[in-house]
């Protein structure tokens, strides 16, 4: 098995035919090779192990309830009392909030799109990259959960091994967010911070504001082939109180993520890149 963090050392000599067999250990090597000697000063001290690190994945942890290893599919059909890619009904919007989603409404009215940054491939980002269409190719470890969002190749990692929030002073803010993960019961919830507010929408005409905080409470049902996400979001520069929405999943493991990236040069046919058609 060779699941881990690799970085490639300067001066290190090349190996060939190495066989790295569970356990990671090199059984072969040409007589005159040698391996170079593992740097004294890797890593930082004090500093906790990482998610995929041998010592954090061989901890004794409490066995999850379920695991999310698979393709998961957005259902439009599963999700439309929902408003199937939005996050439906709105909250009480502040006057900020309501004034950026009345503009949105009038350039859809017109038949125009409004600040389409997604269109013209900033990233989705949370929560939005969670209501895209192909594929969600996820990795469950007892460490973390990485997702992969086969339209753009966007990755969240959740977090599972206690760690808490890195100090936003420390960690830049991303579209995904920091997200931080525990099980209660049969339920896994997730607590999403730190997001990226600039070119970043929760849908159309609702932007992140700098507070955004999303909890999500995710469950697995009909025997592992239903995943149920409960949204829960904050974000005071933009809506009163608290935004629930419950999205759903359908496991399709007769399928695989593949390259496919959002590319301007490439997509020169979409309204989106357009400025005449996108209001911005």
């Amino acid at each position: 098995m060779i699941s881990g963090n690799w970085f490639q050392r300067s001066g290190a000599v090349a190996c060939l035919g190495v066989v790295l067999l569970a356990g990671g250990l090199p059984q072969t090597l040409r007589a005159e090779e040698t391996l170079p000697a593992v740097p004294k000063d890797v890593g930082i001290p004090g500093e906790p192990p990482g998610a995929l690190s041998r010592e954090n994945l061989a901890k004794k942890r409490p066995k999850p309830p379920f695991d999310l290893t698979g393709n998961w599919m957005f259902s439009p059909a599963m999700n439309g009392n929902n408003g199937v890619f939005a996050y439906l009904p709105l909250p009480k919007l502040t006057p900020a909030g309501q004034a950026t989603y009345d503009a949105s409404q009038a350039a859809t009215a017109a038949g125009k799109l409004y600040k389409n940054d997604e269109g013209q491939c900033w990233p989705a980002g949370m929560p939005e990259s969670m209501t895209r269409v192909w594929p969600n190719q996820t990795i469950q470890l007892p460490t973390v959960i990485i997702m992969t969002q086969m339209l753009k190749h966007e990755i969240r990692w959740i977090y599972l091994d206690g760690r808490s929030h890195t100090d936003p002073d420390i960690k830049p803010a991303s579209y995904s967010g920091d997200s931080i993960g525990h099980f209660e019961g049969d339920t896994l919830v997730v607590e999403t911070t730190n997001i990226q507010p600039k070119h970043h929408w929760i849908m159309t005409g609702i932007p992140v504001g700098q507070k955004l905080k999303i909890i999500e409470h995710i469950k697995v049902k009909d025997n592992g082939n239903i995943l149920e996400d409960t949204f829960t979001m904050t974000d005071p520069d933009n809506w009163v109180g608290e935004w629930i929405n419950t999205k759903y999943w359908y496991r399709h493991d007769n399928s695989d993520a593949e390259e496919a990236f959002c590319l301007p040069d490439i997509n020169d046919d979409l309204l989106s890149t357009h400025d005449e058609s996108n209001v911005r």
